[in-house]
């Protein structure tokens, strides 16, 4: 009961929340006014690496990506990944793959982080190959526990794939790699599938 009340205590906190710095701030302030909590009771939601989506900052997305809501194909793109790139911290490399059904293949559409040797993908071979072949949306929690996973960089520790539906279609997917180990909750879902769908409607 004492660790659900302090979790509760450190949800209630990180949703007042702007920046990752004032998490950190009111975190170490709440943890040295309760001598009973403990930093190992904070789990992934390490004060050195906060690995969770505030409410604000899902806000701040989808605020940014509305204000271009007029541009279209790659513009949109560039701005998506821009604005996922600024507002989620664990969010380490963000990108767009389209799907070429002539080739059975993905390619390589807006990206930002390091550069990648994946630009094109056959469907069915790693995550988000596979994604092109089922649909739906997959996260890994542990690329290091995924046979079927194409390493991207030696930091990466997590992936989560959302596909993009134009007129019931799927026509592509978001990429997310991680340096955090199982960082991607329901907001992240929540949040990526929205954007699949804003981008899906300006292609």
């Amino acid at each position: 009961m004492r660790v659900l009340l302090f979790s509760y205590q450190v949800f209630g906190l990180i949703n007042m929340c702007t920046t990752t710095k004032a998490c950190t701030l009111l975190l170490i302030s709440h943890l040295e006014s309760n001598n009973r909590a403990t930093f190992t009771q904070l789990k992934r939601y390490s004060i050195n690496n906060l690995a969770v989506m505030t409410s604000i900052q899902l806000q701040n997305v989808k605020s940014e990506l509305e204000k271009g809501k007029n541009l279209r194909g790659e513009a949109i793109q560039k701005l998506a990944v821009t604005v996922l790139d600024k507002e989620i911290p664990y969010y380490n490399w963000t990108g767009f793959y389209w799907m070429n059904d002539a080739k059975n293949q993905l390619e390589l559409g807006a990206y930002i982080g390091e550069a990648t040797d994946h630009t094109s993908i056959p469907y069915g071979r790693g995550i988000c190959g596979q994604v092109a072949v089922s649909g739906k949306t997959f996260e890994v929690p542990d690329v290091h526990a995924q046979d079927n996973y194409l390493a991207c960089s030696l930091a990466t520790k997590s992936e989560i794939v959302v596909p993009v539906y134009a007129d019931k279609k799927l026509v592509g997917q978001i990429d997310i790699d991680s340096h955090q180990l199982d960082p991607f909750t329901a907001e992240d879902h929540e949040l990526l599938e929205w954007v699949a769908e804003f981008v899906a409607d300006r292609l």
